[in-house]
């Protein structure tokens, strides 16, 4: 059990009404994970990280991956073969935080409103569930405002903003915490 292979149950399809997929990602699909991360990086506005940066090299993340199997699980969104979205949960490392699930949820641009992040979290959520959390949280570029709604929608609370925490072209915007009792 671990990163890519968890005690998330097996049964891992939600929402009858789409076409996609929502799994979990074991450790043959680290490379199609990592290749859709990027892609999302890319593109996206709403990320501290863009593709100018440099990333960590393929092994080095894999590596990170074995040494945190325990604590961090990822669940993608497939649609033929081809991953389209994912959401990382983190899990507290210390005592005082165990209970705390982090979350990191990336969806590709041309699949953005069709129910994917709502998939994604809900997944999440029930997993965090299982294994005990008290909440989720999440931080979201102030800027981003369909992510924003939501989070909201599902629940999720404004909870703190630190601010002017990024630097973009258009000058400086806040990054919003959000959190969500189980």
């Amino acid at each position: 059990m671990g990163y890519w292979q968890s005690t998330i149950p097996a049964a891992a399809t939600i929402a009858p009404a789409t076409q996609f997929d929502i799994r979990v990602a074991g450790w043959r699909d680290f490379g199609a994970l990592a290749t859709l991360q990027k892609k999302i990086v890319r593109e996206a506005e709403h990320l501290a990280a863009t593709g100018k940066d440099r990333k960590e090299p393929l092994l080095y993340a894999l590596a990170k991956a074995i040494l945190h199997r325990k604590r961090v699980h990822t669940i993608v969104a497939e649609e033929e073969g081809k991953f389209v979205g994912y959401i990382t949960i983190v899990f507290g490392k210390f005592q005082r935080v165990r209970e705390t699930a982090y979350i990191v949820v990336g969806v590709l641009a041309s699949h953005r409103g069709r129910g994917i992040g709502t998939q994604l979290l809900s997944r999440a959520e029930d997993h965090a569930r299982d294994r005990g959390m008290h909440r989720v949280e999440l931080e979201v570029f102030e800027t981003n405002d369909s992510a924003v709604r939501l989070y909201e929608k599902l629940g999720y609370v404004i909870e703190g903003r630190r601010r002017e925490a990024v630097r973009t072209d258009e000058g400086y915007t806040d990054i919003i915490w959000m959190g969500k009792l189980l």
